[in-house]
């Protein structure tokens, strides 16, 4: 990866709709739209070249131009509640024009629900990135709970360990430690974007974030803890 040769290109993807908070990308939080946050840590950060907005709502739309962003207008086919990130992804990459397509530029993908993911945190990504010489990269926070200690239910409605049997009566203390993607921050190339036909996981390097710093805001109880943590920063 050579982020001074490669152009770098910030995607937000922030819909009009929600379910969980209304108009949850432009709900006011410590004084500014959601969306605010991602929108200027993808500006303040010193590898990104240029920042798109995404949406299907022109009051986002509008709203990122004011914020010196690029309004990408997504259709509502690709806005729905069942639609998913790597259509919205698809779809930007169909709107880039071929000039820029060539440069198979990198997208750092950042979700509008994480405010407290920075241009530092990008930054960091990205340089880490390059020292690893990774071609792509995933936010991620440690979970407490291990998947090794759960369970499905069989045809019959009974237990069956998601893994071997021996591993859910393991002590947590000798299981691996285990680490979920927060949304926050995820890193791929165009062309290994098209390759995988969706977002590079397996294989890919982890940016580990603490819960608070990798914090998604998707419930009105979220919005209230957000709230405070701004409060007494």
């Amino acid at each position: 990866m050579a982020l001074n040769t490669s152009l770098v290109i910030g995607l937000i993807p922030a819909r009009g709709g929600s379910k969980g908070v209304p108009r949850k990308n432009m709900r006011v939080i410590a004084g500014k739209p959601l969306v605010d946050f991602s929108i200027l840590a993808a500006q303040q950060s010193s590898y990104i070249d240029s920042v798109y907005v995404s949406s299907d709502d022109q009051e986002i739309l509008q709203h990122a131009h004011t914020m010196g962003a690029t309004s990408v207008v997504r259709p509502d086919e690709f806005a729905s509640d069942t639609s998913s990130a790597v259509e919205v992804v698809n779809h930007f990459i169909g709107m880039l024009p071929n000039a820029l397509l060539q440069e198979d530029p990198y997208i750092v993908y950042l979700q509008p629900t994480s405010p407290f993911r920075t241009a530092r945190h990008i930054d960091d990504a990205l340089e880490q990135m390059l020292a690893a010489n990774a071609q792509s990269l995933v936010s991620v926070t440690k979970t407490e709970k291990s998947p090794f200690k759960m369970f499905t239910l069989d045809a019959e409605g009974c237990l069956q360990s998601l893994f071997d049997e021996k591993l859910s009566n393991a002590r947590r203390q000798d299981l691996p430690a285990v680490f979920a993607p927060n949304g926050a921050i995820y890193v791929f190339q165009v062309s290994e974007f098209k390759a995988r036909r969706g977002f590079p996981s397996n294989g890919s390097l982890p940016f580990i974030m603490n819960q608070e710093d990798g914090m998604d805001i998707d419930t009105e109880d979220d919005v209230r803890h957000a709230e405070m943590i701004f409060g007494v920063k």
